[in-house]
């Protein structure tokens, strides 16, 4: 009888040791066209924690609010799941996500920006995965055919370059409807000096009344001028899949873009490109657009918290974080360390370092997540009517404001 029961402890032992727990990850990020590295990633985790088994979900992120909130209203969430700083203030404030505490070693390095974004009420709800850089991507091959050798930094600069690539037949400039005009008009219209994207956020400040964005908007018709682009042609260009393609096949030579494109560029042989800050009024050296990036949150439900804790634990040692940053062509969210980004990227890490950024307020909070869909849509039909008052589209923006206070 006691070697029955000691055979059956036994059997219990080696059965609870050799167990798996599977951890369930959901990421927009991992699939085949925006890999960031997980694959790999997963592979050395799991070879170092040999009892967990990662199963990530690939969700895209336009469909992260439809999946998601159904599984952490009814107990059943992910382990760990891919938030954004939207989804951090709805989900955490509902009550659905664990803090991760402040006293960890991570959240010490955290750069206080990225810590003063991130941290709330609820303590810090998010493991920051990376800062990423929006600017101009830049064909160095065809600005050479005009005679030019650096990326153009200021609004002179760039209009003095549509207007040479215009004279030699080459297209100079991409300002599809949508992300990359927002991104111009942005730069242009946030003074990087006085630092007041959240009192436009909060109707402490109009956009209508305002000179820097009247400025932005009278900026973008100087484009029209210099010949850099045909507004009615931009706007009905896709931003996200025809603007690219076209940068890729060296149609065109300068486009306003996300540095998560770096990799999918670098893979063409022959794109001899920099990846530059955005020119803009305010600065002499182009101003670089910081997106506060995705990061990793546990739900307060999670079935495997400790599993998921060890996740999170893989990805604060910096050579995993760095083949992350690496993939996605992203800034560390953590002070020191090794940077990960190329020299093609220089132009843009220069302006970093010189103090000529803002955090992009759509990744900060400090605008309302609707307003970016209102700059997109009210931006499109401001390049469909580019004669109109500035007043019919920057009014449209303090309603949006209005409706969201």
């Amino acid at each position: 009888m006691v070697r029955i029961l000691l055979l059956g402890s036994s059997l219990a032992f080696a059965t609870a040791a050799f167990s798996q727990t599977t951890l369930d990850v959901v990421a927009w990020k991992g699939n085949e066209a925006e890999p960031a590295g997980l694959p790999e990633l997963i592979e050395a985790f799991e070879a170092a924690n040999p009892d967990i088994d990662v199963e990530l979900s690939y969700v895209a992120r336009k469909d992260v609010d439809k999946v998601i909130p159904p599984r952490l209203q009814s107990g059943n969430p992910p382990d760990v799941t891919m938030v954004d700083s939207s989804l951090v203030d709805l989900w955490g404030g509902a009550g659905f996500l664990t803090d991760l505490g402040t006293d960890s070693d991570w959240y010490a390095r955290m750069q206080p920006a990225v810590s003063s974004v991130l941290t709330s009420d609820e303590g810090i709800l998010v493991f920051p995965l990376e800062v990423i850089g929006m600017g101009n991507f830049v064909n160095m091959d065809l600005l050479a055919k005009v005679g030019i050798e650096q990326p153009p930094l200021t609004l002179d600069e760039l209009k003095d370059a549509c207007q040479a690539l215009a004279a030699e037949g080459i297209a100079p400039m991409i300002f599809a409807g949508g992300f990359p005009a927002m991104l111009f008009v942005g730069a242009n219209g946030l003074d990087p000096n006085d630092n007041l994207a959240a009192s436009y956020g909060a109707g402490e400040r109009s956009f209508v009344d305002d000179e820097n964005f009247n400025a932005s908007l009278d900026a973008v018709r100087d484009l029209v001028d210099a010949q850099c682009f045909d507004p009615e042609l931009q706007a009905g260009l896709d931003p996200w899949a025809t603007a690219p393609q076209e940068f890729r096949a060296g149609n065109v030579a300068i486009l306003p873009q996300g540095a998560w494109n770096i990799g999918n560029f670098s893979s063409i042989e022959g794109l001899n490109y920099q990846f530059a800050p955005m020119p803009s009024a305010f600065t002499d050296a182009g101003l670089a657009l910081d997106l506060v990036g995705p990061g990793w949150a546990i739900p307060k439900d999670a079935s495997n918290k400790e599993a998921a804790r060890k996740w999170i634990d893989f990805f604060t040692v910096e050579d995993n974080l760095n083949v992350f940053l690496e993939a996605e062509g992203a800034y560390s969210p953590f002070t020191g360390g090794r940077s990960t980004m190329p020299e093609l990227a220089a132009p843009y890490t220069e302006a970093r370092e010189q103090g000529s950024l803002i955090l992009w307020p759509f990744s900060t909070l400090e605008f309302p997540k609707p307003l970016q869909s209102e700059w997109e849509d009210s931006i499109t039909g401001f390049l469909l009517n580019i004669d109109e008052p500035n007043e019919e589209t920057l009014q449209r923006w303090d309603y949006t404001i209005e409706d969201n206070l």
